[in-house]
């Protein structure tokens, strides 16, 4: 993680209003191109889009990253009473040996400790899904188990499991 914070040292976050942007939007047909083919969100027309991320009852941000100037990642995040909650993040899939995801999440972890919020959700996880998988690499952890939440191990018995 301290190598990921010194790769992108360069990038500048920015809060943007909660509205469409051709630019976004094409990064973000880039990123599910890639990254989520033949899961109908690589189809997504720009009103698609909108209504996915750019809709929202709550307190919900955009963040935009650029890097010299250059957009690399958008992220929506909504912010609660304690934490704030990971709703989307895209970002340049294409350049190699970048970890702009592991960043956002360094990024927002920074936020909510800026800010005195003790949480930050990441949203679902499914231990068996590959693509969630990245989740389980910041601890603690924690997930609603049997009504209740718990700190727990992405290996404990059960977990993931109904």
């Amino acid at each position: 993680q301290r190598r990921c914070l010194k790769t992108h040292a360069a990038l500048r976050a920015r809060e943007l209003p909660l509205m469409y942007f051709e630019e976004h939007y094409q990064l973000y047909q880039r990123y599910q191109a890639e990254r989520h083919t033949g899961g109908g969100m690589d189809q997504d027309n720009h009103e698609q889009y909108s209504n996915f991320l750019l809709q929202s009852r709550v307190d919900s941000r955009l963040i935009e990253f650029t890097e010299n100037g250059v957009l690399r990642m958008v992220s929506i995040i909504d912010v609660l009473n304690d934490g704030l909650s990971s709703v989307y993040t895209f970002y340049d899939s294409a350049i190699a040996g970048a970890s702009f995801g592991t960043y956002n999440i360094l990024w927002q972890i920074a936020q909510c400790a800026a800010n005195n919020l003790p949480h930050l959700y990441l949203g679902y996880w499914i231990r068996d899904s590959q693509k969630m998988t990245y989740k389980a690499n910041f601890r603690p952890m924690e997930g609603l188990i049997g009504g209740e939440w718990r700190e727990f191990q992405a290996s404990d018995p059960g977990v993931g499991k109904r």
